[in-house]
Formats: C-alpha cells, sequence, structure tokens
C-alpha cells in the first residue's frame, strides 16, 4: 500500500508517505490531546525560548500526562522502532490518525482516535501475519509520566506515585493523574529499569517501558488496544474504563465533525484558491482549538503545544469567528465560563479588581487575572452576538456581569480625555506577594498583549477597546437590554476624538504608540495602531495613509508583519514584542487596508495568511522571526492567528454586518478590482441563512428565514423575501 492509494477522508488535513519530524501531528478531543510528528512517532521537538523540547505525548484537561513515546516492533529476535524509517503512510482527520508501517516485509497499522467524549486517547496496533517463519511478534512501548500544567514547559515531577488496580496502572504526583489499559494486558512491565508489577511504588518511577506478547494465530493478524486518560486525581480516575476494540473508529469521529462543516459558511473565490483553502484549513484549525475539560469550563484553548488553557483575551479574539461559522451555542457556553470567574471584589493575589475577567481559566479551578485589556473585549462581543442572532437574551443573562466589567473600567478611565490608564496590574500583584512563600512569576512590565514591552499608561490599541467597549454598552442600554451609568455615549464621543486627534503622527503619517500620563508621545510604530481604522475615528485619508504606510518594509515582510518597525532601535528579529512577526498582526493589517479601500493591500495580507497556513500542514504559527520566515518561540498553531484570519473575511472582505435584531444586513463587499465573481452560502444570521453571489455589476441574494429582511449596502436598501433568491445591481465603487 502507496500513499497514492491509500484512503483519504474529506476531513484528512493532510497524508504523507515522507516521515517528517519537524511536522507536528494534532490530536484533539474536548478534553484529551495527543501530540506526535509526521513520522508517526508520539515525539515532536519544537524550538521553546530558544532551547529545543520535546512536546510529544499525551494531554488532558490542560494538564501533560506524559512525556514522548517510542514504539517498537520485537521480531526474531529484533527490535524496529515505529517510526520515519518504517513509515509508509500517514494520514490525520479530526477522527484520528492512521499510520501505516511496514517492518521486516510486514505491514503495521497504528491508529490513534480520541471517542466522541473527549477524555482519553486511544491506540489499536494491528499486525499483519507473516508470510512465512517465525510467527512470533512482540510489542515494546516506553515512555516517562509528567503530570505538570502545560504552562511550567518542560518542568515536571520528580517523584511519583505508582501502581495498578485490577488492569489499570496508574502514576499520580501533586493532585494529578493518569490511567492506562491495554488489551492484552502486557507480560512484562519495568519503572526505571527495574521489573514492576504494578505494586505501589512512590518516587522515580521513569522511564515506563511494557512488552505485550502478540504470538496467536499465525493466519490473523495481530492487534494491542491501548487507553490513556488523565488530567485532575478525582474525575481521573472515576471516569477511566477499560479499552475495547468496539472504540468508535475514525470515521464515525469524522462523520460527527463532518456535520459541524456541513453546518458551517461557505465560501467560494474562484479568482483567489489559495485564500478559499486557507479559509478551510483556518475553520478545520479553530475547530481543533475546541475544549470541555470539565463541567464548569467550555471554550477554545489559546493554542498548542504551550497554551492549551482558556485565556480570556484569546478566547475573545476566537468568539467572534466561532459565531460566523455559526457555532452560537459553543459561543454562548464558552461566555458562560469566562463571566463565571468573573471577580467580583478584589483578589489582590491574583491580581484582580471588582468586575475583571479572567486572564486564563483550567480545571482544577486554576484561574488568573491581572490583564488590561481582556475585559474590555467582552461588552463588543455580547453586542456583536446579539447583532448576529437576532436576540439580546445572551446580553441580558450577563448584564449583570457587564455593568460590573463597565465599571472595572470606569475605575480605570482617568483624565479630561477619558482613556483608559492601564499597565499597574503586575506592580500590584507584585507588591501583595512580597512577603512569604508566594511569588509571581511574571516577568512582565505591562499587562497588554504586549507583556514584555513598556507601553503603560494609555495605549492605542487598548483606547480601541476601550471605545468598543463604551459604544457597545451604550447602543444595549439604548436597546432596553438594562440599565447603565449614564453618559456613556459622550465618554466614547471623548475617547474618538481623542483617538483621531491626539495620537496623530504626521511625520510618519501614523499613529503613535502610546501616550504617558503627561501626554507626551511614544514615537513608535508598531501595527496596533491599524486598529483604529476599524473605530470610523479616523478620516479617510489618514486611513489609507496609515495602512500605506504601515505596508513599507520596515514593518510589512513578505510572511506577514512585524510587532516593531526594523528601523526603530529597540527592534530585535527575535524579539517577542519588539520585532518578530506576528500572524495576528498580518490579520490586523488586511482588515484595516479592506477597511480604508486598499482592497489589493488587504487581500495580498489575507493571501500570506493563507499560505502560512498551507505551508504549515493547516495550521499557523504564533509568530516568526523578523527578519525570517522561521518561526521563533512561537506556538505552531494559535487561535488568535487562525480567527482573526477568518473573522477578517466576513467582517471585511466580504463587509457583512448584521443587525438582526432590526432584521437587516448590510453588506459592502471589498474585493480587489481584478476579481470577477466570489460566493458565501448557509451564512447563519437570526432565525435563517443567507447566500451571496458577487460580480462587480451584481449581487445576488437569497433568505431562507421566515419574514423578509432588509439587504442594505453595496445594492443601496433592497427587500430580500425569503425563498426568493434576488439579483441586485451594485453601486459604482
Amino acid at each position: 500500500m502507496t500513499a497514492a492509494s491509500a484512503p483519504r477522508s474529506a476531513g484528512a488535513r493532510y497524508a504523507t508517505a515522507t516521515a517528517d519530524p519537524l511536522r507536528p501531528v494534532l490530536l484533539t478531543g474536548l478534553s484529551a490531546v495527543a501530540l506526535m510528528n509526521g513520522a508517526g512517532e508520539l515525539s515532536y521537538v519544537r524550538e521553546t525560548r530558544g532551547a529545543p523540547i520535546d512536546w510529544g505525548g499525551a494531554y488532558a484537561q490542560s494538564v501533560r500526562l506524559t512525556g514522548p513515546w517510542s514504539t517498537r516492533l520485537l521480531r526474531g529476535g529484533r527490535s524496529f522502532d515505529l517510526g520515519r524509517a518504517t513509515l509508509v503512510h500517514l494520514e490525520q482527520t479530526h477522527g484520528g490518525v492512521s499510520i501505516l508501517h511496514e517492518v521486516d516485509g510486514r505491514l503495521v497499522r497504528d491508529e490513534w482516535r480520541i471517542p466522541l467524549d473527549g477524555e482519553a486517547i486511544c491506540r489499536t496496533l494491528e499486525i499483519d501475519p507473516p508470510s512465512g517463519g517465525d510467527a512470533r511478534t512482540g510489542v515494546e512501548v516506553e515512555f516517562e509520566p509528567f503530570l505538570a500544567p502545560v504552562a511550567f514547559e518542560g518542568i515536571k515531577p520528580t517523584s511519583y506515585r505508582a501502581g495498578k488496580d485490577g488492569e489499570h496502572w496508574h502514576v499520580r504526583s501533586f493532585g494529578f493523574a493518569l490511567r492506562w489499559e491495554s488489551l492484552p494486558g502486557p507480560v512484562e512491565s519495568s519503572s526505571a529499569g527495574r521489573p514492576w508489577r504494578g505494586e505501589p511504588l512512590e518516587g522515580p518511577v521513569a522511564p515506563l517501558r511494557f512488552r505485550w506478547d502478540l504470538s496467536g494465530d499465525p493466519a490473523r493478524a495481530a492487534s494491542l488496544h491501548f487507553r490513556i486518560s488523565g488530567g485532575l486525581l478525582g474525575p481521573t480516575l472515576a471516569r477511566a474504563r477499560p479499552p475495547s476494540s468496539t472504540e468508535p473508529r475514525r470515521r464515525e469521529i469524522d462523520a460527527a465533525y463532518d456535520a459541524w462543516t456541513e453546518r458551517a459558511p461557505r465560501l467560494s473565490f474562484p479568482d483567489a484558491p489559495r485564500l478559499e483553502r486557507g479559509y478551510e484549513l483556518a475553520r478545520s484549525a479553530l475547530r481543533s482549538l475546541y475544549t470541555a475539560p470539565d463541567p464548569s469550563i467550555t471554550g477554545l484553548v489559546a493554542g498548542y503545544p504551550w497554551y492549551s488553557a482558556v485565556w480570556g483575551r484569546d478566547l475573545a479574539w476566537m468568539l467572534p469567528a466561532v459565531a460566523w461559522l455559526g457555532d452560537w451555542a459553543w459561543v454562548e457556553r464558552s461566555l458562560a465560563t469566562i463571566f463565571r470567574f468573573q471577580a467580583h471584589a478584589a483578589l489582590p493575589v491574583l491580581g484582580a479588581r471588582p468586575g475583571e475577567l479572567p486572564m486564563q481559566v483550567a480545571p482544577g479551578p486554576v484561574f488568573l487575572f491581572g490583564t488590561s485589556d481582556t475585559t474590555l473585549y467582552y461588552p463588543a462581543l455580547l453586542r456583536r452576538l446579539a447583532e448576529q442572532t437576532g436576540s439580546y437574551d445572551v446580553a441580558r443573562r450577563h448584564w449583570s456581569g457587564l455593568v460590573e466589567a463597565l465599571g472595572w473600567g470606569l475605575s480605570k478611565s482617568t483624565g479630561p480625555l477619558g482613556l483608559l490608564s492601564h499597565g499597574d496590574e503586575i506592580a500590584a500583584m507584585r507588591q501583595e506577594t512580597a512577603v512569604g512563600r508566594v511569588r509571581v512569576g511574571i516577568d512582565a512590565v505591562d499587562t497588554t498583549i504586549w507583556d514584555a514591552t513598556d507601553r503603560r499608561a494609555h495605549a492605542v490599541d487598548v483606547q480601541v477597546l476601550w471605545l468598543e467597549a463604551l459604544e457597545a454598552m451604550a447602543a444595549m442600554a439604548a436597546g432596553g437590554v438594562g440599565a447603565a451609568p449614564g453618559g456613556l455615549a459622550e465618554r466614547a464621543e471623548g475617547v474618538r476624538r481623542a483617538i483621531a486627534e491626539r495620537y496623530r503622527w504626521p511625520e510618519e503619517r501614523y499613529l503613535v504608540d502610546t501616550l504617558a500620563p503627561d501626554g507626551t508621545p511614544a514615537r513608535r510604530l508598531r501595527p496596533n495602531a491599524l486598529r483604529a481604522v476599524r473605530t470610523g475615528a479616523l478620516g479617510a485619508d489618514v486611513a489609507r495613509a496609515l495602512v500605506r504606510r504601515a505596508a513599507e518594509p520596515d514593518l510589512t515582510t513578505p510572511w506577514g508583519v512585524r510587532t516593531l518597525s526594523d528601523r526603530d532601535p529597540a527592534y530585535d528579529p527575535q524579539a517577542y514584542h519588539d520585532g518578530q512577526v506576528w500572524t495576528i498582526a498580518t490579520a490586523w493589517a488586511a482588515e484595516a487596508s479592506l477597511l480604508a479601500g486598499e482592497a489589493d493591500l488587504g487581500v495580498a495580507y489575507l493571501d500570506t495568511i493563507a499560505g502560512r497556513l498551507l505551508e504549515e500542514g493547516g495550521y499557523a504559527a504564533e509568530c516568526y522571526r523578523g527578519d525570517r520566515p522561521t518561526p521563533f518561540d512561537a506556538c505552531f498553531l494559535l487561535g488568535f492567528s487562525v480567527a482573526p484570519f477568518l473573522s477578517a473575511l466576513f467582517d471585511a472582505l466580504w463587509g457583512i454586518t448584521p443587525s438582526m435584531v432590526r432584521r437587516s444586513v448590510d453588506v459592502r463587499p471589498r474585493f480587489p478590482s481584478s476579481w470577477r465573481s466570489a460566493g458565501l452560502d448557509r451564512l447563519r444570521l437570526g432565525d435563517g441563512t443567507l447566500a451571496l453571489d458577487w460580480t462587480p455589476t451584481e449581487l445576488g441574494a437569497s433568505w431562507s428565514g421566515p419574514g423578509p429582511i432588509t439587504l442594505t449596502g453595496a445594492p443601496g436598501t433592497v427587500r430580500l423575501d425569503p425563498g426568493a433568491p434576488a439579483r441586485f445591481a451594485m453601486a459604482i465603487r
């Protein structure tokens, strides 16, 4: 069997017959995760903080259960590693990973999958019978327990408690546990090189090695089923169950994903097929970040391999894309998680002020506050959801939390301009934990997205968020969602004027990065300023000049947008916030360019991201070096790399602004002049779905919901009746 003849599911991310240890293969469920490489090994070496770390292994509930695994086939006194030397074919889908090896003339099928409950990693090895000679076959697996929250990046306990309960083996440490079982059971096992039959063991227990004898009927394939689960100690052992040959196969799990995909919008860009494929890959990557590790937490993990928890800021970047994909129930459940952990009183040790929403949430519960921007995203996010669904029910449900979040912002809004002040969060945490044994392990001077660089006082992008939060709360209060403090619209207008007037940098045709408390500008050229374009606070000429300036080669590279101009004295191509290229910054540039009327430039930025998705096997790295397109200090998949790309396709490229509370949708496509057609269907809005068919002269539209809606924007203002497709002349651009 060759790669060319191997079956491939419609949901496959990629298939390969070339062993590639540098390519990550990520299998995710709602709690459990397996990370391997393109050679079919449960091992993946990634540069991390300037040093290589092997992140391969099994994960669950934001806990790394094991380190890398090695698997060997034993035959005729010889040992064969299953990996790059034996790989014939590897196929990855959402349902699992199927690997085909050839060892000593025999085919070995290695299938990994996570059942629909998402709580365990299941593995089946199936070894073809020999064509003749010695039929004896053995399998040996070796791995190390890890049992530490992922955020610790390579740090793990040195002592464990291990044992066996019936046929179930387990290892525990510091409230975390892993449990595994096999069918059939092993005939030999050892810990740290010493024989171990499962008797209680305490201390170093690595590596763990197990051997199976699969010598049976020489005319039939031999099989081994393996199941591993874990995370928090209590539920881990309660939920574990033995493996079975009847575990759901990959095609059954793929069917559930395919059903989700069939409900999502479909985009067609005949003039930009790479962009169309990039959308499909980004959609798939975003879906792989869904998580529900325990009953109190639903959301999306920030990324892999080392951000596998729910981060409030990252979730706020991802949920607009999830909403565009029509998965409103997941958005609602994710919002409920974030507001469940909202601080209602000061929690200094956790860095929380009253009304603040959490920076990080993980089972345990583990939660941490202390950011200056996370809370600001959620008012506009609730408003967006209402306008897409046509109902303020979710906003009403969380209204008291929104008012508290607004109060948190108002407490930080100072001075005659009403700008939001930030940057003291980490200092307050350090002061609170300066005595005793507790220490805050955050080396940062600020707590915006640019944590390691000093942007304290009034960073321009934070003011954009503050403006959007004020406008959203004012609009929802005016719409009868609930009572709110007065004067919000006036406050918003003051912030809008300040962004338009106080941040101007005429010499660079740009906006300054931040203002000091006394109003002194920090003239540093970053992509953050591009966020101001979306507010409409800048005039058309200023917005166009801004995006054109950002497109110059000191900020924009062929692989994306730098976090700082390479002309700045502080520029360092390896510095996370001061020179590296970020995928999210490239998405910001795409959105700003499209909104400013620079369609060719905007699509070029989107195409850059699509190109990275295709090159990286369906993932988009967190960031790259500023001087060459090499990921550095970067997760291979980050939600805030793929989600803003997805949102920009709907928000800015198609130019769709729903107002389904008023049963209206504004559509202003911003396609390059060279494009001749584009299509969109299955877009969920309100109680129906919308389909659009664009050409430079006409916009076709059809609406499936009950009752008519109003379509505004490019075709003027027209009525769209359900089940009656219509075509409208496009306004001259």
